[in-house]
């Protein structure tokens, strides 16, 4: 065996016992249960589960070492977003990984906060979308100026529940990466409930006064690397939702007797199951061999390309299973009693987040020829 063939096998064994330790403490807190729990209890996600979460290593997995991570990188992050995924987990893990700690470690590694998202201390969000006149996303206008924010961000991912921002605004001089605390002066916070029960925020500000971390072209350039890596991570979060909606079915189709028989017996539903099965298979293997490359490449613009393959892929898995998932429940598929319809709204959420799998392989294909014509 080779040197390269140690490291490999042992990044492996790495990676199973993370995604063990990670299935055992969501499974622990509750598993789905919990889900629809905080969704009727008003759709915030449990503090005290983000804590847990940070004293079990979560947050920090793609941060490196030097920055007081585990230096794992993305490929561990997909791992922890599978399971995120699996049990439908309310509270904003790819989006504190990807996002909040994607920009932090790379603009401001020595800033307290970087650590105190690490270890469950603080919870920031990433207020970074403006929405235009139509409802569609619209060019950059909030505001920083001397200290102060005015303008307004949308489609905030874990607003609810947040301590404080990290506003991507335009300075005098170009965008600038600021922290707003909760309760500033001039700070509304509206929320918008989704479909499966949890909220995106509409942020206000009207002279709020607030931090300034970066500034400059680095920004720009921090906020596309961490797009990049929360839209492979929502990915994987698909594909561990895929997983467990197909094994949900496979449980319900062997035990629900149609003409004295289960109608897992019937070949026209093992045919959709098998079907189905591929495509969970097909999209985890893609999910996963996308975050490995990206854990190894330096250039934005592949990485972004990547991103950008393996969300198309997940999201058309994630649809098309869920989908077929509530019609093999039959009728008791579109009740809330049955945790299924949990999954298929949660899949609708997680797919037009960060872009539906129209907007990447629209994305992906653009790149391309972009990359052929400079050839």
């Amino acid at each position: 065996m080779t040197q390269t063939d140690m490291q490999s096998s042992e990044q492996e064994e790495d990676l199973r016992l993370l995604r063990e330790s990670a299935r055992t403490l969501f499974d622990r807190a509750g598993g789905s249960g919990r889900a629809r729990k905080l969704r009727d209890a008003g759709g915030e996600f449990d503090p005290d589960m983000i804590r847990e979460l940070a004293e079990a290593g979560v947050f920090g997995v793609a941060v490196p070492e030097d920055q007081g991570g585990l230096g794992m990188g993305l490929a561990a992050g997909g791992v922890i977003a599978e399971e995120a995924g699996r049990v439908i987990a309310p509270e904003p893990v790819v989006a504190t990984i990807g996002l909040g700690l994607g920009l932090l470690h790379r603009l401001c590694p020595d800033h307290p906060k970087l650590a105190q998202l690490i270890g469950g201390e603080a919870s920031l969000a990433v207020a970074w979308q403006e929405r235009g006149p139509g409802g569609a996303p619209a060019q950059a206008t909030c505001r920083y100026a001397e200290g102060k924010l005015t303008g307004g961000k949308a489609w905030v991912v874990g607003a609810a529940g947040s301590q404080g921002f990290l506003v991507v605004a335009e300075g005098d001089d170009g965008p600038v990466l600021v922290l707003a605390e909760v309760g500033a002066a001039g700070l509304v916070t509206n929320t918008r409930a989704q479909a499966d029960g949890s909220s995106l925020g509409e942020l206000s500000f009207s002279a709020t006064p607030a931090e300034e971390l970066a500034s400059g072209a680095e920004v720009r350039n921090a906020l596309a690397e961490a797009v990049a890596d929360a839209t492979a991570l929502a990915a994987a979060e698909l594909v561990g939702l895929c997983q467990r909606a197909f094994e949900i079915t496979l449980d319900y189709i062997k035990t629900r007797e149609q003409f004295d028989k289960p109608i897992g017996s019937f070949q026209v539903i093992q045919h959709r199951a098998v079907d189905l099965n591929v495509m969970c298979e097909v999209a985890q293997a893609g999910v996963r061999e996308v975050l490995a490359r990206m854990d190894g490449e330096t250039d934005a613009n592949t990485r972004s390309r990547l991103a950008s393959r393996a969300k198309a892929r997940a999201v058309t898995a994630a649809k098309k299973v869920t989908r077929d998932a509530i019609q093999l429940h039959g009728a008791v598929g579109y009740s809330d009693e049955f945790d299924i319809g949990l999954y298929m709204n949660r899949a609708l959420v997680l797919s037009a987040w960060l872009g539906d799998d129209a907007y990447h392989r629209r994305a992906w294909f653009d790149a391309r020829e972009e990359e052929g014509a400079a050839q």
